[in-house]
């Protein structure tokens, strides 16, 4: 390198240092966005969901035979996965016109999505958790027997502590999978974008079979999905892949949408 150049490559390293913190700044503000949200909304949720569900297991217990599985496992497997999707298709088509009047960018703004899909993802997959163990110690002091029939095929303590992992996983899947439906509509329009939403479902579609819960599962069928150590692994692969699967097919569109005055 010569003297001559020297001078260049100084200044325009500063500059990329410059872009690369301001990106920093622009995915930490983003994420925050996403995780307030999702604790707001997720927290009354689950407030409201853990009344009536305590409601349900004891009307059952005074008024008919009892109950022969958990509420949220008469669910499915997970509750909160659609509030989730629907949060997911708002916030970051929300937010985007103010991010980038705030000096963000689209690629700020998606990895920071992803950063808060993760980190909303992980408070709900714990709330869960600690839903099942005081669900469980509840049926337990009203001498019903606690069991499940969705989810990874550990029983026990176990399983709730794999839930923690495998709900995270499937709320940050639907967050981004919901975000990925409006990124779609937004960059293609309502034609392509209807097309779209059928690719951006298919981490959805993963995520529910990786966690064995979700309408996926019911549909395929709990006894055709793997079982032991193999079908644990395989879960907790698969929840990972749907979550950079939905990543992905939120970021691709997002990061070339046009943004017009009157949008």
């Amino acid at each position: 390198m010569s003297a001559a150049t020297a001078p260049a490559v100084t200044a325009r390293s500063g500059r990329d240092d410059l872009v690369r913190a301001a990106d920093r700044r622009g995915a930490r503000r983003a994420a925050a966005v996403t995780v307030r949200i999702v604790s707001v909304i997720g927290g009354w949720y689950w407030a409201i969901f853990v009344v009536v569900a305590v409601a349900v297991i004891l009307g059952n217990v005074r008024y008919g035979s009892g109950l022969d599985q958990g509420v949220v496992d008469a669910q499915i497997g997970g509750s909160s996965r659609w509030f989730v999707l629907v949060l997911g298709m708002i916030v970051p088509a929300a937010y985007l016109r103010l991010h980038v009047a705030a000096g963000g960018t689209r690629r700020s703004l998606a990895a920071g999505t992803v950063q808060g899909a993760l980190v909303g993802g992980a408070l709900i997959g714990l709330v869960t958790a600690l839903y099942m163990v005081g669900e469980r110690a509840l049926f337990g002091a009203l001498d019903l027997t606690w069991a499940r029939e969705y989810g990874l095929p550990v029983d026990g303590y176990g399983g709730i502590a794999l839930t923690f992992v495998t709900e995270a996983l499937v709320a940050a899947t639907y967050y981004l999978a919901g975000a990925a439906i409006s990124a779609g509509y937004y960059r293609l329009g309502v034609l392509r974008g209807i097309a779209y939403v059928f690719a951006a479902l298919v981490p959805a579609a993963l995520v529910d079979l990786a966690s064995h819960t979700g309408v996926t599962a019911l549909v395929v069928g709990l006894d055709r999905l793997p079982d032991g150590g193999a079908g644990v692994l395989l879960g907790l692969v698969g929840g990972a892949f749907a979550v950079a699967l939905a990543a992905w097919l939120f970021s691709a569109p997002l990061r070339s949408i046009p943004l017009r005055p009157s949008v």
